[in-house]
């Protein structure tokens, strides 16, 4: 399939007075007003995103693994989702969108994505819509501090005493002066183009069911004169591509009636599509040959009906086709 490039942008709202020291630590925003963004949930409203998610652990106090920070998006928003395992509870989230890598720990409460008080969530998202920030898929970076206030509560909800614990995603940095934080780097994954499947029409050769001419190679049948009797049309040995009917004889004819299945036609290149044989006894045990059988017609519309000399057994040829998939050139 073919990749759609996006170029889009991203809004990254709030344009604040520490946008200073947001330089200073490695932070370039554009914002224009702050906005508190809660997730997309539910089955309507799920994204179709692109690309796969990337997944980051969400590490507390430095080294404790209390859940996950998941980002992905789709040609309209970013989206930052929290989620926490075990006895772990989001209390507050806090988010910075970045366009380079910073280099020190960005101030969680100048954050312009935040959920505010969230009563002990187990998942929150963020949903950033990319309409300001020009982007190109698959080459521009972004880089993130998804900040967390987490607390665990005991088996009756309430809070365990002095269990809160500041939280970072991504790869976790201490320095030698300041705070710990955490990063996360993340490449803005294009969108595949989706495509209508492909479909051509596939010849086949398909005969009525009956006997084998020769019980091994060619898998060709003859049919034995039942009179009133269909039996079925068989495309590609398995295939059942239809029914071909035999009538009562009328002034010693029988008439052959087709008809094929919803998906096959006749097929429309063949100067002679349908070729019968008829025989007073069991047939030779040797591979037929159609092109030398006796009675033969042109069918462009089913069913097709043909009358030949009434018979005891017949080999009904057909030259059929379906409509199939097929890889897209």
């Amino acid at each position: 399939m073919n990749k759609r490039r996006l170029n889009y942008t991203l809004s990254l709202v709030v344009v604040l007075s520490f946008l200073l020291v947001l330089g200073l630590s490695g932070c370039s925003t554009l914002t224009s007003g702050e906005k508190d963004f809660s997730g997309l949930k539910g089955n309507d409203s799920t994204p179709q995103i692109c690309g796969i998610p990337k997944v980051f652990t969400l590490w507390a106090g430095q080294t404790i693994n209390v859940g996950t920070v998941t980002v992905s998006n789709d040609e309209d928003n970013l989206y930052v989702t929290y989620n926490t395992t075990d006895d772990w509870y989001l209390k507050e989230v806090k988010l910075y969108v970045c366009d380079s890598e910073p280099t020190g720990r960005l101030t969680p409460g100048h954050a312009p994505y935040k959920s505010i008080n969230i009563s002990y969530a187990r998942s929150y998202t963020f949903t950033i819509p990319l309409d300001e920030f020009v982007v190109t898929c698959g080459e521009t970076t972004l880089w993130l501090q998804a900040h967390a206030d987490v607390v665990r509560l005991d088996e009756e909800g309430n809070e365990v005493p002095k269990s809160g614990e500041t939280a970072y995603g991504g790869d976790i940095t201490k320095p030698k002066k300041g705070s710990w934080y955490g990063n996360i780097s993340y490449t803005v994954q294009c969108c595949e183009e989706e495509q209508e499947p492909c479909y051509e029409w596939k010849g086949e050769t398909a005969w009525a069911d009956g006997t084998r001419y020769v019980e091994q190679g060619n898998w060709a049948t003859y049919t034995e004169y039942v009179a009133g009797s269909t039996v079925t049309l068989f495309a590609g040995q398995t295939m059942e591509a239809g029914t071909v009917h035999f009538s009562e004889a009328v002034n010693e004819k029988v008439t052959i009636t087709i008809t094929l299945n919803e998906g096959w036609i006749f097929a429309p290149d063949k100067e002679e599509n349908v070729k019968i044989q008829d025989y007073k006894t069991t047939p030779p045990a040797n591979n037929p040959k159609p092109g030398n059988f006796k009675h033969k017609g042109k069918a462009s519309e089913q069913p097709f009906s043909i009358e030949v000399p009434k018979n005891n057994f017949y080999g009904v040829h057909v030259d059929v086709e379906h409509w199939v998939e097929v890889a897209c050139s």
